[in-house]
């Protein structure tokens, strides 16, 4: 939901909320006060118990969503780190083979990082699945190291290694594959939305005399409301928009990595 807002700058997208946001709502409180409908719940037992009541329960669950969306953000990021170090220590070890098997094992896996780096990071997210390229060469990579026959005791326990971390690196990478999605489910958009305009109505209700005053409180409210959104939308998708996981980790280690061999 809302893939068109992500690609604006982090600002733009902030301003952009709070101006759609305040004239929706000043617009209803517009017509609320023309024909007479502000200001009706009165009395102590009205506006003020109801409107906090709606308070609390919206800012729970603004609250558990923006903090699950936010432990997500932060656990893809731990997984793009993750990818780039797994990618450093299998590079490193398959140095170690002998010059026959390295020499098929290095252009290899040089040929699969660039892919992963320079395509399937930034095709993935607008494909929503695996690039089909980069799985034929990592094929390609698995197929050259499980044909490698150890000849020494040090040559196993080396091959062993590179198993192991290869077996760890696929994991990580369906990870990163799997948390390509949005993180906020379209139903928990719609719970968000029917519930602020919910809100907003109940603060349109307001027994507050003074219609200046009563637009100035329903401007802060909405204000806020609206940054929640934003800081919502930017996180929605780990690798979209301005506040997407940097990946750029991964490119220093694949040039550091072509530096070092070549």
């Amino acid at each position: 939901m809302f893939h068109f807002l992500i690609t604006l700058p982090k600002f733009a997208l902030i301003i952009f909320l709070i101006v759609v946001f305040n004239i929706t709502t000043q617009f209803i409180l517009f017509l609320f006060n023309k024909y007479s409908i502000r200001g009706t719940l009165k009395g102590s037992g009205g506006s003020a118990e109801y409107t906090s009541a709606l308070n609390g329960v919206f800012s729970i669950i603004l609250a558990f969503v923006f903090i699950g969306v936010w432990q997500d953000h932060l656990r893809v990021n731990e997984i793009v780190i993750k990818e780039s170090t797994l990618i450093w220590d299998i590079a490193r070890n398959i140095e170690a083979y002998p010059e026959e098997q390295k020499k098929n094992a290095v252009p290899a896996f040089n040929d699969y990082i660039e892919e992963v780096i320079y395509k399937e990071y930034d095709s993935v997210v607008i494909k929503g699945s695996a690039d089909i390229n980069a799985l034929i060469k990592l094929k390609k990579f698995n197929d050259i190291i499980l044909s490698y026959e150890p000849k020494t005791y040090g040559q196993l326990a080396l091959h062993q290694e590179i198993l192991r971390l290869f077996s760890e690196y696929r994991n990580i990478r369906e990870d990163r594959i799997d948390n390509n999605a949005a993180l906020i489910a379209d139903i928990l958009w719609e719970i968000l939305i029917v519930i602020s305009i919910l809100y907003i109505f109940l603060l349109c209700l307001a027994d507050i005399k003074s219609y200046a005053y009563h637009s100035f409180v329903l401007f802060i409210f909405t204000t806020c409301i609206s940054m929640i959104f934003a800081l919502l939308i930017l996180y929605d998708h780990p690798f979209l928009g301005s506040e997407a996981v940097d990946y750029t980790n991964l490119k220093r280690v694949y040039e550091s990595y072509i530096k070092h061999n070549y």
